[in-house]
């Protein structure tokens, strides 16, 4: 969990802090991106809690990181108003990430009581320190092929930032494949449970 915590978090910030710029020079506008994004957050997040309950944290992850995915490959691969769109789906993803993975926790790990909600949330925190030196070489090498092949100014810095959020995606990819085998344990952890009940009620009985 700490570890999907991670990745969830950079998913968020990542993106969220260099995709602006980059769509700066493809034709967009940056203040309108940085809106949707946020807005979209916090309309997700204020109503999302029938919507968590009826789907269940695993499943709602799960579906977050699909749309993460897609969101992140759209604003490193479009440009003009296509960004709006991307932009949405980027939002729609990642909203969820932060909140549930801390409802997982208190949820589904009890017994960590408040140090485990710490913990995760400390782990999502310190993303940051974790995966920005590896996006920092991603941006590097970027730029250096950007400037190989050619181009200068503004189309460098958008060939950079394209490459570098194209390679983000990787982080709510890994996460699909994750959240997949966090939902088939789950499901076992219950199927498990409730068969140990039934045996022991029929012994009881």
């Amino acid at each position: 969990i700490c570890l999907c915590m991670t990745m969830t978090a950079i998913s968020e910030f990542g993106p969220t802090k260099w995709a602006p710029l980059v769509l700066a020079a493809s034709g967009a506008e940056p203040m309108v991106i940085v809106a949707i994004i946020f807005g979209l957050m916090a309309i997700g997040r204020y109503f999302g809690g029938e919507f968590v309950h009826k789907f269940d944290q695993p499943r709602v992850l799960l579906g977050s990181a699909a749309f993460a995915a897609l969101g992140i490959f759209l604003l490193g691969t479009q440009t003009g108003s296509m960004a709006y769109v991307a932009a949405v789906f980027f939002a729609v993803g990642v909203c969820y990430f932060w909140p549930n993975m801390l409802g997982f926790t208190a949820e589904k790990i009890p017994n960590s009581g408040a140090i485990g909600l710490s913990i995760v949330g400390a782990f999502g925190m310190f993303s940051s320190a974790i995966w920005q030196p590896i996006i920092g070489g991603w941006i590097d090498s970027g730029r250096a092929e950007a400037t190989a092949s050619g181009l200068q100014g503004d189309a460098v810095e958008l060939a950079t930032g394209q490459a570098t959020l194209q390679r983000m995606a990787i982080f709510p990819l890994i996460l699909i494949v994750l959240f997949t085998f966090l939902i088939i344990w789950m499901r076992n952890r219950s199927t498990a449970k409730a068969t140990t009940q039934g045996v022991r009620t029929h012994a009881v009985k």
